[in-house]
């Protein structure tokens, strides 16, 4: 198993954030001037207009903010169900797909390797985990998602960043349904209310999460997992945002 340290340091964001921004950077440019995402989002070139813009401007701040508001566009695109799968949102008390942000994927560097799998629960259309891709290729990710329009322009945006079909797994289903024993790295963003059924589908995934005894990080996004995991899970960041936790193992 991983020796990892989970050793918070001060500067951990900043040590890595430099080259990792400019490949996200890179990759998001890819998508937005891409032919066949460009004819499934037609806007996008008021976007990169406004990138470059504030790029030829020189101002950080602007750079940055014109770079979130593309990842946004880029993020939403798909966000459409079924009422089969409408219904499947109704029963778990689901919330609809929302961007988790930049500062996951580049804290995430530290913990995925080479012969990670990464389980996106929720994944949307994929955008987080192509780009985790990008910034540290590992060996598969596992995107599952309910929206079956979803999964169509993540494959759109597989195809558009040239990532081998290898690489990715795209999985249609209930993530209650789903096992994801093979994961290392688990990333979540508050997929429902914890309230009613929506405690039920905390239940399920931190069951799911319990199972086995290998080494296990996890990233959630507006965390409600903490009060549902037992105990050989504790957190080891947390920012308000951003709670990151740890399976505790024999050997880990």
């Amino acid at each position: 198993m991983h020796n990892l340290d989970m050793t918070v340091h001060p500067q951990w964001e900043n040590r890595f954030s430099e080259m990792q921004m400019a490949i996200i950077a890179k990759s998001l440019l890819e998508l937005a001037t891409h032919s066949a995402v460009l004819s499934e989002m037609s806007d996008l070139d008021l976007y990169v207009r406004d990138f470059m813009s504030a790029i030829d401007g020189g101002d950080p701040s602007s750079i940055e903010d014109a770079l979130l508001t593309l990842y946004i566009r880029l993020h939403n695109a798909g966000s459409q169900y079924s009422p089969s799968e409408k219904e499947i949102l109704k029963k778990r008390n689901a919330y609809l797909c929302h961007p988790g942000g930049l500062s996951p994927l580049i804290m995430a560097e530290k913990f995925i390797r080479p012969e990670s799998t990464v389980a996106d629960l929720g994944a949307g259309n994929g955008l987080q985990g192509l780009l985790l891709q990008r910034i540290c290729p590992h060996l598969k990710t596992l995107q599952i998602e309910l929206s079956s329009e979803l999964i169509r322009i993540g494959k759109i945006f597989q195809e558009a960043l040239g990532i081998s079909s290898g690489y990715i797994e795209w999985i249609h289903d209930d993530i209650v349904n789903v096992s994801i024993e093979s994961a290392d790295f688990v990333y979540i963003y508050r997929p429902a209310k914890p309230l009613d059924s929506g405690k039920e589908l905390y239940k399920a995934i931190a069951r799911k999460l319990s199972v086995g005894n290998k080494s296990l990080v996890i990233f959630s996004v507006a965390d409600c997992l903490a009060t549902f995991l037992d105990k050989r899970f504790s957190v080891f960041y947390t920012d308000g945002h951003l709670t990151c936790f740890v399976k505790n193992c024999n050997g880990f």
